[in-house]
């Protein structure tokens, strides 16, 4: 009777310690180590001449989007990597204190280089896939420019 009851009771544990595992948040793994996750330089009417260096890559799924979000806690640029699945990908630099007004947007045609990666690492919290993610580019057109890329581990 006894190890029948020990029986069960690691029977009812397995789906409680599996849902704490699933549980476990991500906010806590470091997009870049503290570091920064590469570097863009900047060129446009909307935003001058500067320089952008992301620390934090977010997952579009926050958003509803394929793609991701880099962004720094020191500068008010996010860079947007969006995969579109009719027009393809394309990046959209953005102030994130005036979104809509401050924009520039580059597609894969206007530029040199255009590499990304965005491949799952197999964790999922809160319907948030967390990715390995990569991205260059080489893009000019029309008076604005980036050049430079970045990388994480953890994009979530």
């Amino acid at each position: 009777m006894k190890e029948r009851l020990a029986y069960l009771l690691v029977l009812a544990g397995i789906p409680l310690l599996i849902s704490c595992l699933s549980s476990r948040s991500l906010e806590n793994v470091p997009s870049s180590g503290g570091q920064g996750l590469g570097s863009f330089s900047v060129s446009s009417q909307v935003f001058g001449v500067q320089s952008f260096v992301p620390s934090v890559c977010a997952a579009g799924d926050r958003q509803f989007f394929l793609g991701s979000d880099l962004s720094s806690p020191d500068s008010s640029l996010v860079l947007r990597l969006v995969v579109d699945p009719l027009e393809g990908p394309a990046v959209r630099l953005f102030s994130s204190q005036t979104p809509f007004d401050k924009s520039v947007v580059f597609h894969r045609s206007d530029c040199r280089v255009f590499h990304f990666s965005l491949d799952s690492t197999g964790w999922r919290v809160n319907d948030i896939n967390d990715y390995r993610f990569t991205l260059e580019l080489d893009c000019g057109w029309q008076g604005k420019s980036i050049v430079g890329s970045a990388s994480s581990s953890h994009c979530h």
